[in-house]
C-alpha cells in the first residue's frame, strides 16, 4: 500500500461525525412523548377512588337474613342412620344349625323361620313324652271303668238296707201292738176275765218280736259293713283314678314342655323387616351366649325394621333450647348430598355424653327410599317454626342477594364491581329475580363478598384502586 492511501485512511470524516445524535438525546425524545400520553393514566392507576361498598347476603331456606360474620342461624348436627326396633337373632339353647333361610338384604315377615336349630334329639324326647302321656290316659281310662263298677257295687250294698229299714220298722209297729194286746190281757187277767194262758201267749209274741227286731239290726249293720266295704273299694279306685290322671297331666306338661323347646329350635322373626347381618352359617355351634375362646356363636342374625329408621344426631348442650319433639327437620345424607329427606324430631335421648357434651337427637324420616341404609352419615338441619313450606324438603334453596345498585350491565351479561385488599374488580354475575331493593345472584358472587354500590361511574379498567368510604 502507498503513503498516501495509508494517510487518508488515518483522516477523520468530519460530515459523519456532525451527523451523529447522543444516545441520551435519543431517549429524552422518546421518553417526553410517552409519558406525555401515559400520565392520566397513571395518574388514575395511582389514585385512589372512593366508594360505598355493601355485602352480598344469604337467604336461608328458613327466610333468615345471614352475613358471612354470623354464620347458619340454623341449628345443624351430624350423626348417622339407625333403626329404632333393631333385634340381633339368637338361640335359645345351645345346638348345632341346621337350617339357614335367609341371607344379608332379604326381607322377612313377622314370625317366618329365619333359621332352624338341629332338633332331631327333642323329637325323639316328645315321641316318648307322648307314649307315656298315652300310657296314663289308658292306665286313668281303666281306673274309671273299675270306679264306676265300684259305685255300683255300693248301690247294690245300699239296696237292701232300704229293705231292711223297712222291716224294722214293720217289726217295731207289730212289737208295740203286741205289747199293747199284753198290757191289756194282763189287766183282764187280773180281773179273772180271761185266763193267764192268753197272757203267756201275748208275752211270747213280745219276745218273739223283739228277736225279729235284734235279728234284723244284725242283718242291717252287715249290710253297712258291705256297704262301707264297697265304699272303700271305690275311694281306693277314685285315688287310683286321680294318681293316674296326675301321671296323665304330668305326662301332657313334660310333652308341653318339650314342644316348647322344640319351638325353640325354630328361630323366628320378631318382626316384618330386613336382614342387616348373617352371623352364623349351617353346621356351625350356636349358643345362647358366646364364650371367649369357645368356638360357638353368640348370634345369628340381625334383622331391623326399615320402616322405623332414624337420624340419630348428637346436638350441643347450650343448643338443645333449639330443639323439641315434632319440630320439622331437613335430612341430608352423606351418601347422596343432592338428596333432601324431609324429617321430624321424634325425641332426645334422656342422657347426656359428658366427654363430648351433647345429648342424642332421633328424627323420624317423614319420606325416604330404599337407598338409606343403617349406619349411614347424616346431616340434619333443625328448621324454625316460621320456616316456609318445603324447606325441609329442599324445594326452597339459600339465596344470595346483592343490592340492586351494585348490578350493572344489561340481562344476561351483568357484572358487578368486588372490592378486596382495595382494589375493585369486575366480575360477571348471573342475576336472578328482584326482591325488594335487593338482586338474587344465582352465580359469580359470594356470601359477604362486598360489591360496589355507589363511586363506580368513573372506573375505566378492570382493576381500580379504591378507597372504601366510611
Amino acid at each position: 500500500m502507498s503513503p498516501p492511501e495509508g494517510l487518508a485512511a488515518l483522516r477523520v470524516d468530519r460530515t459523519q461525525r456532525r451527523a451523529a445524535w447522543p444516545a441520551w438525546l435519543w431517549l429524552v425524545i422518546i421518553a417526553v412523548p410517552a409519558a406525555i400520553f401515559a400520565a392520566p393514566h397513571l395518574l388514575r392507576h395511582f389514585r385512589a377512588v372512593e366508594v360505598v361498598v355493601a355485602p352480598a347476603v344469604r337467604i336461608t331456606a328458613s327466610g333468615q337474613t345471614v352475613s358471612a360474620e354470623q354464620g347458619s342461624p340454623e341449628l345443624t348436627a351430624a350423626g348417622y342412620v339407625v333403626a329404632d326396633r333393631q333385634s340381633v337373632l339368637a338361640a335359645k339353647y345351645n345346638g348345632r344349625l341346621s337350617k339357614m333361610n335367609v341371607a344379608e338384604a332379604q326381607h322377612v315377615k313377622k314370625d317366618e323361620i329365619v333359621a332352624e336349630i338341629d332338633h332331631r334329639e327333642l323329637d325323639a324326647q316328645i315321641a316318648s313324652a307322648q307314649a307315656d302321656q298315652a300310657e296314663a290316659a289308658a292306665e286313668a281310662g281303666r281306673l274309671r271303668t273299675a270306679v264306676a263298677q265300684a259305685d255300683a257295687s255300693v248301690a247294690a250294698a245300699k239296696a237292701p238296707l232300704q229293705t231292711l229299714d223297712a222291716e224294722l220298722e214293720q217289726l217295731r209297729i207289730l212289737l208295740a201292738d203286741a205289747k199293747r194286746r199284753l198290757e191289756r190281757d194282763r189287766k183282764l187277767a187280773e180281773g179273772n176275765a180271761i185266763g193267764f194262758s192268753e197272757v203267756d201267749d201275748r208275752l211270747t209274741e213280745v219276745r218273739v218280736g223283739e228277736a225279729k227286731i235284734v235279728w234284723t239290726q244284725q242283718r242291717r249293720r252287715e249290710a253297712e259293713q258291705q256297704v262301707a266295704v264297697a265304699e272303700a273299694q271305690t275311694a281306693m279306685a277314685r285315688a287310683a283314678v286321680a294318681v293316674a290322671e296326675a301321671h296323665e297331666r304330668a305326662a301332657a306338661s313334660r310333652v308341653k314342655v318339650l314342644e316348647s323347646q322344640l319351638e325353640e329350635c325354630f328361630i323366628r322373626a320378631p318382626f316384618d323387616g330386613v336382614v342387616t347381618e348373617k352371623a352364623a352359617e349351617v353346621g356351625e355351634i350356636v349358643a345362647p351366649i358366646s364364650i371367649g375362646g369357645s368356638m360357638a356363636r353368640g348370634s345369628i342374625a340381625t334383622l331391623a325394621d326399615w320402616s322405623s329408621l332414624q337420624a340419630e344426631v348428637d346436638v350441643a348442650e347450650t343448643q338443645l333450647e333449639r330443639v323439641k319433639p315434632g319440630q320439622r327437620a331437613a335430612i341430608t345424607v352423606d351418601a347422596f348430598p343432592g338428596k333432601v329427606f324431609p324429617g321430624k324430631v321424634r325425641r332426645m335421648l334422656p342422657r347426656a355424653n359428658r366427654s363430648k357434651a351433647t345429648v342424642q337427637v332421633r328424627v323420624d324420616f317423614i319420606k325416604r327410599d330404599d337407598t338409606v341404609l343403617p349406619e349411614m352419615g347424616v346431616r340434619v338441619k333443625f328448621l324454625p317454626d316460621d320456616a316456609p313450606p318445603g324447606a325441609e324438603t329442599g324445594a326452597v334453596q339459600d339465596r344470595i342477594l346483592a343490592p340492586k345498585a351494585a348490578v350493572r350491565g344489561a340481562a344476561g351479561a351483568a357484572f358487578v364491581w368486588v372490592v378486596a385488599d382495595g382494589v375493585a374488580a369486575k366480575r360477571s354475575v348471573v342475576a336472578g329475580s328482584a326482591d325488594g331493593d335487593n338482586v338474587e345472584i344465582k352465580s359469580g358472587l359470594g356470601v359477604g363478598e362486598k360489591v360496589v354500590i355507589r363511586g363506580a361511574e368513573t372506573f375505566s379498567e378492570d382493576k381500580q384502586k379504591v378507597r372504601v368510604a366510611p
